[in-house]
């Protein structure tokens, strides 16, 4: 688990052309603290396959997409077919793995799957990777069965191979602060800790809307993400337990239609673009469908707010100042602002998690975090 000694944050996306790109445009000196999370969706493997021959950074993850508006794509169906326990996703990993031996499995799986099958495809990956991922999903009776069977392949495997998992605790998409008393969603996915000696958990979540703000004017929402997640993290670091934080970088995969926008398929939405900073975002939606020459007006806006990073930051705050500043011939559409988004929230959001933005969040009366009150 060395290997993962450093990283810091996951950016969990899907394996659209944009959200991929996204990633693949942040910088070496930043790779060592990340551990992307890929849920595999679309027709092909092809994107896949182009980020693994250029991924530098540390080890990245490999999932099969379970959202529903994945569910009628052609990967995600041969990747959840269970038939002769998960082969398809096995041989699928196999590739992967083939291409850049860096790359980790996840086992994720759906409350109706059975317990045998996933079993027997979890220990074929133990047999083959370094560490294995277990991600544990829902709420309500697709938690329960979830977390049955996540018990089942934790009991099926030796005590060698349950120091090489990793835990990842998915709370899906959020709206407000997760409830974290006992018998909630949060603390059934943490209970596994109670019975079995796992060392590292990664958690994640997303509080990005599926709403928009008005045509012509903007809105600050807040990104609660971390601040459920730091409280988390100290009670893991209390029982040694490592954390890694992790989001979905400014998208929502089970609301957000508009994160798959495909320019060749769809009409021209409304120019719509977010900025995160300081566990918030700020969005802009201006002119009329199809008018992407107001994002160069976005840009500057986002180029003068008070928390803007500066424009040699990150990829994206380059995109933004080329932009706004017309150095960029084309002002983008939707899927470019897309990637756009995802790259900075990413890059500051790591930021923000380096300069101890959990701890602060988790311990707000300690005087040595004061300048916490600008952030709340």
């Amino acid at each position: 688990m060395e290997r993962l000694d450093k990283v810091v944050y996951a950016p969990s996306i899907r394996s659209g052309q944009y959200d991929l790109l996204a990633i693949s445009e942040i910088e070496d000196f930043r790779r060592p603290l990340l551990t992307p999370i890929i849920s595999a969706r679309g027709d092909n493997l092809r994107m896949i396959h182009s980020f693994a021959e250029q991924w530098t950074g540390d080890h990245f993850w490999i999932d099969s997409s379970r959202f529903s508006q994945d569910s009628q794509s052609e990967l995600p169906i041969k990747l959840n077919d269970p038939s002769n326990n998960f082969q398809s996703k096995l041989d699928t990993f196999r590739q992967i793995k083939a291409i850049n031996d860096k790359v980790l499995p996840i086992v994720g799986f759906r409350s109706g799957d059975r317990q045998r099958n996933v079993v027997q495809f979890a220990l074929k990956l133990y047999s083959e990777f370094s560490i294995v991922g277990i991600r544990v999903e829902g709420s309500g009776v697709v938690l329960d069965k979830n977390i049955s069977t996540a018990r089942a392949l934790l009991n099926a495997i030796s005590d060698d191979d349950l120091k090489r998992t990793v835990l990842i605790i998915d709370a899906w998409s959020i709206n407000e602060m997760p409830s974290l008393q006992e018998g909630s969603s949060i603390q059934k996915m943490l209970a596994l800790l109670d019975d079995y000696e796992i060392g590292k958990v990664i958690t994640v979540s997303t509080s990005w809307p599926d709403d928009r703000p008005d045509r012509g004017t903007s809105a600050v929402i807040a990104c609660i993400d971390p601040y459920w997640q730091a409280i988390v993290r100290k009670k893991l670091l209390q029982q040694n337990v490592s954390h890694i934080y992790g989001d979905y970088a400014a998208t929502n995969p089970t609301k957000d239609l508009l994160d798959d926008y495909d320019p060749t398929k769809m009409a021209q939405p409304i120019p719509f673009a977010g900025y995160y900073s300081d566990c918030q975002w700020h969005q802009e939606r201006r002119g009329a469908g199809g008018e992407n020459e107001k994002y160069r007006e976005i840009a500057e806006i986002f180029r003068s707010l008070p928390n803007y990073h500066g424009d040699t930051f990150c990829w994206g705050t380059k995109a933004i100042a080329a932009i706004g500043s017309g150095n960029r011939v084309k002002s983008g559409n939707m899927a470019f602002w897309n990637k756009i988004r995802i790259n900075q929230h990413a890059c500051a959001m790591l930021g923000d998690i380096s300069n101890g933005i959990l701890d602060k969040l988790a311990n707000p009366h300690d005087r040595q975090y004061d300048d916490l009150d600008d952030l709340i």
